[in-house]
């Protein structure tokens, strides 16, 4: 049976940025250089994922040059802050330290995700290399770190806890949405009882016997890697090549780091569409099909999904085929017309198909798979919206040239 995988941060909250545009699928011409990474698409370390996106991430210990990994497999997901590896993939002889609080204990990091997994984990400090930039001493989370699984429950206390790769289908997280820390200065309040803000604890003493919930300081959190860069720190762009109807094997990609910074990384064409105070676009669709349409309040772009999930009137696969899943007889296309009301859109289009049939092709990448979500008003563009597209994420706060006709400041998407 195949797992519905949307790793959007339930909690994430982001600040507000400030005539539509077709946006066609097409095969990108990809570029090179110190600011790109390759992404890849395929069966993951697992061998059953599908539509998961992939890079390489190097860790080391700051400053060092040579106490460094490299883990492959770490799914990019725009719909969540924060590099969070498996503690397995972290060897102790890269001697990372411990991030601690001001009275020198562990700090610890929580995420639940829509799918109803959750990381659990401490935090370290590392060196984090994608393509040939490098974020310096930034806090990473280890995720399923056996000498805390004891207060796991502090995180969620019904949901499944990611441990291994057969958990995750992937070998970590990186989280590369919209804001530049994981919550913000939403964690670095207390409330007037607790501290206590879902996201982040602490050990309560240096055996750590026990946890409590921690506020945290915006540059102490899980931190929105590409923001961290020295250079091309403004934004990124997700460029992913064309994959037929019916799927394939592999598929594949780059990650542009920066926006008008170098020559690979200028957009004039781009639409620039404003978020909601959420990081939501309000989006609408139609189709031929009668009944099948609508308008979606809540509407975002997310690598971290496997498919395309919004609610419609459209049949589900049966179990154990794939519940969750949508299973139409026929192939039905959608036009979708993202932005805000009263603002610019962006227009395109996508098409489901019967997910049972895709899966029986052995396909990892398949950009015509979809299903529900049980959330009205929620359009959730997972990673089949991203094939043959190129996707623009302004980080917000920060200015962006090269990205439409003008200068944008994030947090924007532009297609």
């Amino acid at each position: 049976m195949m797992r519905l995988f949307l790793l959007l941060a339930l909690t994430q909250a982001l600040l507000a940025c400030g005539g539509g545009a077709a946006v066609n699928d097409r095969q990108v011409l990809l570029p090179e250089g110190a600011n790109v990474a390759d992404l890849l698409v395929d069966s993951g370390p697992d061998g059953t994922g599908v539509n998961r996106l992939y890079t390489s991430v190097t860790i080391c210990k700051p400053g060092s040059t040579t106490l460094c990994k490299t883990i492959d497999h770490v799914l990019v997901d725009t719909g969540s802050v924060g590099l969070r590896l498996l503690a397995s993939e972290v060897p102790a002889d890269l001697q990372l330290s411990a991030a601690k609080n001001t009275n020198g204990n562990v700090l610890l990091g929580c995420a639940n995700f829509l799918d109803g997994s959750f990381a659990w984990g401490p935090l370290a400090l590392a060196d984090v290399k994608l393509g040939g930039l490098t974020a310096s001493n930034t806090a990473v989370q280890l995720v399923g770190h056996s000498d805390y699984d004891p207060f796991q429950y502090q995180c969620s206390s019904g949901g499944d806890p990611i441990v291994t790769a057969g958990d995750l289908g992937a070998n970590g997280i990186l989280g590369v949405g919209l804001s530049k820390q994981d919550c913000g200065s939403v964690c670095e309040q207390q409330g007037r009882r607790s501290a206590r803000n879902g996201k982040y604890f602490s050990c309560i003493n240096v055996a750590c016997t026990n946890v409590t919930g921690a506020t945290l300081a915006s540059d102490k959190q899980l931190q929105q890697v590409v923001a961290r860069f020295p250079t091309d720190n403004n934004g990124f762009a997700i460029q992913m090549n064309s994959v037929p109807s019916a799927g394939a094997a592999t598929a594949t990609g780059k990650m542009i780091f920066g926006l008008g910074t170098r020559t690979n990384n200028q957009f004039p064409r781009a639409q620039v569409l404003a978020t909601s105070s959420q990081g939501y676009l309000y989006g609408t669709l139609s189709s031929d099909t009668q009944l099948l349409g609508g308008s979606f309040p809540s509407s975002f772009l997310d690598t971290g999904s496997n498919g395309i999930f919004f609610d419609a009137y459209l049949p589900n696969c049966t179990y154990p085929n794939d519940p969750g899943f949508y299973c139409p007889l026929v192939d039905i296309a959608f036009n979708v017309a993202l932005g805000r009301i009263g603002a610019a859109q962006a227009r395109a289009t996508f098409t489901l198909s019967n997910a049972a049939s895709l899966f029986q092709k052995g396909n990892a990448a398949l950009p015509t798979l979809g299903g529900a979500l049980s959330a009205p008003g929620l359009l959730d563009l997972g990673l089949p919206f991203f094939y043959g597209k190129t996707v623009v994420i302004g980080i917000d706060g920060l200015s962006a040239t090269g990205v439409g006709t003008g200068t944008a400041t994030g947090p924007f998407y532009a297609l």
